[in-house]
This record gives structure tokens, C-alpha cells and sequence, in this order.
């Protein structure tokens, strides 16, 4: 399916090409007092209070002004703005969020583990969610949403092993700023349907923030699939509910008390809208509760100690019949009608200490212990209503030293020892060098490591037919070890307060030795099963091997990935009410297999593996993002996407290349003692867009959000 483009995203286009080449002329003009805000204070990637300027890894910020002039409804579609990233749609599929690709899309590999995501310090990994993220459970409000810091680069050193290509850490807004009663809706096309209310107050000492918010949508309106065409109501609508309490209470003047609740629930269709055996219409419910905790001990101007512990429950259910043909030891096809269940439970309890400490005038650091406790179980998943237990404990440093003015080291390490697989140390160094006032030149170089999920370590899935109860294995785990990633990078980062603007440039190599796929593989002898769903057992095409015990999927380390390229981001304010974002990355990935003779599939299918991992991101990508205050109080805004081609799926079509623009008006007001806002977005306004399978279509969504504030 070929999208095309339209004279409306050329515009937009031409528009941003304009007013990047013209910022020079304008700037110049510019008085050189005219105010333009320092780089500012981020902590999130050495846990060290640092300027941008010296940090160990290239960050974006998402402010409180880019969320809102954006339009955005979720977190996940925020981070198209970040060079580099690429998002899907959550519908029909988990959203998905990955940094420079290796997503295979498969069952596995759904919800994206090679990315951390933090809200306020807390990891939103899931062992049920196969050890990724579930977007649809996030626990957070853009509206309290005070900036969201993403780090480009690995960052195990001090997040742990889901940091593997990235970290996007979500900050929410202190409660003290956040009183009184805020209430938003969103109504639109499509069955957009959101609605927020939130309430803060000081209750004593404390500062108490309470959020309700609902989100509501039908997916996708239309899909290639002929049967689709004619269905009358949408396959995939979407219902979502958070509550959100945070406390924040002074306990004296050294010290303070955080406490954190959170219950986000989804209800997601799934299936076709016409009666089908293979994929039946069906709902997916999901829930995820959390409970926090956090101490702090300010010991001095320049150290402190913070000690907190997360709980968190997830729960799954949507259990369906499903039939389907498969092959039976003879050769013979039979229908199989089997159970199936993705869902589950899990708990996880995780522990933290952090000490941040002043050496010298010249020196400062920070450690920290960390201990996680995971229990899942899911009869999708193993096969078994057994519970699967997992233990990890971790230590991580970083010393910042400045042995003069324009030089900067940063040298972090991290231990952590996993029950499943072993122990993996984690070192970073960096060095970061001030040419120039407003000009620093960092180079640095890091070692990574990803721990397998429990299901590509210890899954099985199996089919029993339901009449004959001749058994299928679908999935066996046959042992992995962690993935490993090797990083260089160079960047420049250019504050020009003169220009009233600032580049980030990044230039990086990324080497993954073994990389892990799900792939086809040989059962042994110690697990054979009965039929085959991977049709025949004896073939000379089959890597002229005969499976006696057949076939299944099953993750192995049989890939080696190096990931080469740049992004940058340029951000610019001409005068006080224009603001232009914009990002470009340019990624190449060369994908190769260390031994394709395990893999237990036709020889034409290996390289088919490999061109999914080459073309997981795409070549080249663009955002842009400009935000122009007019008068009477009226904020215009419009966003800018560009995409070549890339491949979510490995057995889906590739998604064609494709352009997005969005544009929103706003319009703030005040009756009696409250504030207000009225706005309208519109999204994909110039055409559809594909989902991350090439037959799922999304139309333009239009909505009009009210926003009261008393």
C-alpha cells in the first residue's frame, strides 16, 4: 500500500525547511539581552544534578509547554518528538516504543523491553508483560506531567538492565503546585471520549494530590482486510481508567516522606468484527496497582540520601476458544481447537538505596544498592498455573571529576547478579570538553547488558486439541544468555544564547553480538510433540535436516546487529512567542546471523530474519514541532512527522513510507476566579496512516478539549 504524499504535508515541510535556513538571519538581528533560558538541570542520567552541557548521554526534554501544545492524548505518542524513537499505535496490538529499532514484533517481543520508562523513579517493567512496558497500564497524567527527560544511549549504569538502548523518565509536577480542582475533556470523532478531574490540597504538613482520568477510543476505523471493509463497528475500541494519589510530607527540616498509589485499568478489543475460528472477537482486560514509598535525608547543601520501596501487582484475562489446521506427524492436516489465555498475574517488589555525595570542590558521586523480587504466572506464557519466581540485586556509582574548568569526566559502573542468568557488569566512561563558552564536545563509550524475560528463558506454550488431546508445542524456551550492546558515541552540544537557540548533535555505533530473535527451532528429544503447527517435520528444504520431535518457535542468541548513524535536534525562539522544535536521525543497521544452522526453518526464511532486523527502524526520520502564541490569548501549534520505510513485523508487509502532520489551536480564558482553555487538535490531517501491521489504517481524529482550572 503506497501512502502519498499531500500538498498540505508538503507545506509543512517547506515551511520547517524555511524557517531552519532562515534562523541565522533572523537571530542575528536579534538583541543580544533579550532573554534566552539557560540549558537546564537534569538528574537523570548519572542521578548527578547536571547541565545538559555535561552530561554523560544525549537527552531530549519534553516540557510542560510541548505536552500541551501538542495535543497529544498519551505519553507514548509524546516521544515521536525525540530523534531517533519510533511509536505505534496501541490498538489491536501493546503500543510499542523502541529506540533505533531491533523490535521483532513477535510474541516476545510485543511490548518493547529494551527501553526503561520511569514515572518519578519507579520502573514501569513488568514480568508479566514479558519484562517490557505496557503503555495502556502507564500510571500517569499528562496533565501532571511536569517534563519528561529521555536519554538517548544506554544507561544500565544507573537504571538496570531494562535501560539496554534508553531511558525516558516521566517527572510529575510537585503536589504544592498542582491545588484546587482542575477538570478536561477530550470529545472527537472516532469515539473519543477522555475525561480528567484532579484535586490538590495541604492537609497539615502534607501536600495531597488525587487524579481520576479516562480515556476512550474505537482504534483503528478501517482495515485492507476484504471482511473488515463491510464491518459495521470497529474491532479494536479502547477503555481506560487511572487513579493516581501522591503525599508528599515534611517530616522535619532534613528529611521528607513520598507516598504514591496508583490503580490504572484497560479494557481492548481484539479479533475480526466477522465470525472467524482463527480470530475471534474478544476483549483484553488489564490492571496494574501500585504502592510507593520514598525517604530523603538532606545531609547537607550538596548530599543527600533517598531510600524508597515499589510494589506492584499486574493483572491479565482474555481467554478465547481458537481453531485452527495444523499437521499431524503423517503429513495429514487436522483441525485443532484449543484454549488460550495471554493473561496472568504478577508482583514485583523492588528496593532502593541512593547516596549522593560531594568528594571535593572538584568531585562528586553518587552509589546505590538495589534488590527486585518478581513472581509471574500465566498459563499463555508457560503453559503451567505455576508461579515463576526471579530474583536480581544490583550496586551502581558514577564519580563525576573536574580536573579543570572545561573538562568533565564521568566514569559509572553498575553489578547485577539475576537468579537466571548470572551475574553482568556494566561500565561507563565519558569525557565531555568545553571548546568554547556555550560549546562542548563529549565522547563516550559504554557496555550494556539486557536480561531475557522469564518467557524467553523458561517459556512454553503449548496446544492441546481439545477433542483428540494431541499435543502442539508452540513455544519452548531452549536458554539464552543476556544480550550485550557495546556503545561509541560522539556529541556536540551548542548553547547560542546569542541566536536564542540550541543543537544537540549525536554521532553513535551500537554493536549487539547476540542479539536475541524468536526463531524456529528443533525440539529435543526430551520434548517432542504430537502435531506440528509449523506444517511439515521431514523436508529437504528444511536445512536438509529431518525433525523427528518437531518444531517451535524459541529464543536464541543468533544474531550479531551493529546500529551506525547520527540525530540531532535543534531548538530555536526567534522572538519570545515562536518556538521551533526539530529532530532528524539517519540510522543503518546491518544484520547478520552467527549460526543459521539451528534455525530450523527454509534457507529462504534466514535471510527474511535478518532483513526484519535491518529494517526494524527506518533509514531516515524527522519531527517538527512549532508553537506560535497569538494574540487575544490564542496558542497555534503544528507537528510534522517523516518516516521511510521500515518493517514492525516479520511476517507483516513493510510500512510504506509515510508523513503525518498535526496542528492544534488554543484559546485561554478566565470567568470569576477560574482559569480555562478551549481548544481543537487534528491528527494525520494531511492523510492515513498505517498501524504497525500494514492492514490496519487510521484515518484523521479531530476533538475539542475543555479545560477549567479552580
Amino acid at each position: 500500500m503506497n501512502i502519498k504524499t499531500g500538498p498540505v504535508s508538503r507545506f509543512c515541510l517547506r515551511l520547517s525547511l524555511v524557517a531552519l535556513g532562515t534562523l541565522t538571519a533572523f537571530a542575528t538581528r536579534a538583541e543580544e539581552n533579550i532573554f534566552f533560558s539557560s540549558l537546564p538541570l537534569v538528574a537523570s542520567v548519572s542521578r548527578l544534578p547536571q547541565q545538559l552541557s555535561e552530561t554523560p548521554a544525549s537527552v531530549t526534554i519534553i516540557d510542560q509547554e510541548m505536552i500541551r501544545a501538542s495535543g497529544m492524548r498519551t505519553v507514548e505518542d509524546l516521544l515521536r518528538l525525540v530523534p531517533g524513537f519510533q511509536v505505534t499505535s496501541h490498538n489491536q496490538d501493546p503500543a510499542n516504543v523502541v529506540y533505533h529499532g531491533l523490535n521483532t514484533g513477535l510474541s516476545g517481543d510485543e511490548y518493547g523491553s529494551r527501553v526503561q520508562v520511569l514515572v518519578d523513579g519507579r520502573s514501569q517493567y513488568s514480568p508479566l508483560f514479558k519484562s517490557g512496558v505496557n503503555w495502556n497500564l502507564l500510571p500517569v497524567a499528562l496533565e501532571n506531567i511536569e517534563r519528561i527527560e529521555v536519554i538517548r544511549g544506554s544507561n544500565t549504569v544507573s537504571y538496570g538492565s531494562n535501560a539496554f538502548m534508553g531511558v525516558v523518565n516521566i517527572i510529575t509536577m510537585d503536589p504544592a503546585l498542582t491545588k484546587g480542582w482542575q477538570v478536561s475533556a477530550n470529545h472527537g470523532n472516532n469515539g473519543i471520549r477522555d475525561e480528567m478531574v484532579r484535586w490538590g490540597e495541604s492537609i497539615g504538613d502534607a501536600n495531597v494530590r488525587l487524579t481520576y482520568r479516562s480515556l476512550q477510543d474505537d482504534g483503528f476505523q478501517r482495515a485492507s482486510y476484504d471482511d473488515w471493509k463491510t464491518a459495521t463497528y470497529s474491532p479494536d475500541n479502547r477503555q481506560s481508567q487511572l487513579f493516581d494519589l501522591r503525599v508528599d510530607l515534611p517530616l522535619s527540616e532534613r528529611d521528607d516522606l513520598q507516598l504514591t498509589g496508583t490503580f490504572a485499568r484497560d479494557l481492548s478489543q481484539f479479533g475480526r468484527p466477522v465470525p472467524t475460528t482463527s480470530d475471534p472477537l474478544r476483549n483484553l482486560e488489564q490492571s496494574s496497582t501500585a504502592l510507593g514509598v520514598q525517604w530523603r535525608r538532606v545531609l547537607s547543601t550538596t548530599d543527600e540520601l533517598r531510600l524508597r520501596y515499589n510494589y506492584t501487582e499486574d493483572w491479565a484475562y482474555g481467554r478465547y476458544w481458537r481453531q485452527q489446521n495444523i499437521t499431524t506427524v503423517s503429513g495429514a492436516s487436522a483441525p485443532v481447537r484449543f484454549s488460550y489465555d495471554p493473561g496472568g498475574r504478577s508482583m514485583l517488589h523492588e528496593a532502593e538505596l541512593e547516596h549522593r555525595l560531594s568528594l571535593s570542590a572538584s568531585t562528586r558521586a553518587v552509589w546505590g544498592l538495589g534488590a527486585k523480587f518478581t513472581e509471574v504466572t500465566s498459563y499463555g506464557q508457560f503453559s503451567t498455573s505455576g508461579w515463576r519466581e526471579r530474583f536480581a540485586y544490583r550496586g551502581f556509582g558514577n564519580l563525576e571529576y573536574r580536573p579543570f574548568q572545561s573538562l568533565l569526566l564521568n566514569a559509572g559502573a553498575s553489578l547485577e547478579h539475576d537468579s537466571v542468568v548470572g551475574w553482568m557488569f556494566d561500565p561507563r566512561l565519558s569525557v565531555s570538553y568545553h571548546v568554547l563558552p556555550g560549546h562542548t564536545v563529549r565522547f563516550g563509550m559504554s557496555r550494556a547488558h539486557r536480561n531475557p524475560s522469564l518467557y524467553e528463558t523458561s517459556g512454553r506454550f503449548e496446544r492441546r486439541d481439545s477433542v483428540t488431546g494431541l499435543l502442539d508445542i508452540a513455544y519452548l524456551a531452549q536458554g539464552v544468555e543476556p544480550e550485550r550492546i557495546d556503545m561509541v558515541e560522539v556529541g556536540y552540544l551548542a548553547e547560542l544564547k546569542h541566536y536564542r537557540a540550541s543543537l544537540d548533535v549525536r554521532l553513535f555505533s551500537e554493536r549487539v553480538p547476540n542479539y536475541i530473535q524468536i526463531l524456529p527451532l528443533p525440539l529435543p528429544a526430551s520434548t517432542p510433540d504430537q502435531q506440528d503447527s509449523m506444517t511439515t517435520r521431514q523436508n529437504a528444504s528444511l536445512n536438509y535436516a529431518t525433525y523427528i520431535y518437531g518444531r517451535a518457535d524459541g529464543a536464541a542468541n543468533l544474531e550479531k546487529v551493529r546500529i551506525k548513524g547520527y540525530e540531532y535536534q535543534l531548538q530555536w525562539r526567534p522572538f519570545e512567542t515562536t518556538r521551533l522544535i526539530y529532530g532528524n536521525a539517519l540510522i543503518t543497521i546491518e544484520a547478520d546471523f552467527t549460526d543459521s544452522s539451528r534455525v530450523a526453518d527454509d534457507f529462504s526464511n534466514v535471510p527474511k530474519i535478518a532483513n526484519q532486523t535491518r529494517d526494524s527502524a527506518p533509514a531516515h526520520s524527522q519531527s517538527a514541532m512549532l508553537i506560535q502564541k497569538l494574540p487575544f490569548d490564542v496558542t497555534a501549534s503544528v507537528m510534522y512527522f517523516r518516516a521511510s520505510p521500515m518493517r514492525w513485523r516479520r511476517n507483516g508487509e513493510p510500512i510504506q513510507a509515510s508523513e503525518r502532520f498535526d496542528w492544534r489551536l488554543g484559546k485561554s480564558f478566565h470567568i470569576g476566579g477560574a482559569r480555562g482553555e478551549l481548544a481543537y487538535t487534528v491528527q494525520m490531517a494531511n492523510e492515513s496512516q498505517e498501524g504497525r501491521q500494514w492492514l490496519r489504517i487510521a484515518d484523521k481524529v479531530h476533538w475539542l478539549t475543555l479545560r477549567l482550572s479552580y
